[in-house]
């Protein structure tokens, strides 16, 4: 990989190349979060025994500066632009829907018993997530690909 400095041609295609990869794993926990809308058995029991249900998954981001040398240095070179940080999971927000029939019920004796627990997953949060994280996926690809035009252009004046 190339040395980053203030002379280094490749530096916004690296950056945005950076914000391709966290917008790419947003879209992946947004589709995750919509996948599991409904998923009540994650297969984690609470103490009671009853079910935990899925929780909204949220990627935190982090900006990845050069000038923080000794942090950023992946394989001998110097990385620029963003990062996941973490992917925080939302736990305890849920909505209670009161149905005793239901096999994911809370058991009687517990706190809150004959209710279900559905994971707290706004679709239309999601979809407003979604067109947000397509958006700056494709603002990155605009990105890359003007850098790659004027890179063409600076070699076609050396040329000359």
């Amino acid at each position: 990989m190339y040395p980053s400095n203030i002379n280094d041609v490749f530096r916004a295609t690296r950056v945005a190349a950076s914000g391709l990869k966290v917008n790419r794993q947003w879209m992946n926990a947004i589709s995750n979060n919509i996948a599991n809308k409904l998923t009540l058995d994650t297969g984690v029991r609470d103490s009671s025994g009853n079910f935990v249900p899925y929780s909204r998954q949220l990627p935190i981001f982090s900006k990845v500066l050069s000038e923080k040398f000794r942090e950023n240095r992946v394989n001998g070179d110097i990385v620029n632009g963003v990062r996941v940080k973490e992917m925080l999971e939302i736990k305890g927000s849920v909505k209670k829907i009161y149905a005793p029939s239901h096999p994911a019920a809370r058991k009687a004796g517990s706190v809150d018993a004959g209710y279900v627990y559905y994971p707290s997953v706004s679709g239309s949060q999601e979809m407003a997530d979604l067109r947000i994280a397509s958006s700056a996926y494709e603002a990155n690809l605009t990105v890359i690909a003007l850098s790659y035009k004027m890179n063409r252009q600076a070699l076609a004046l050396a040329k000359s």
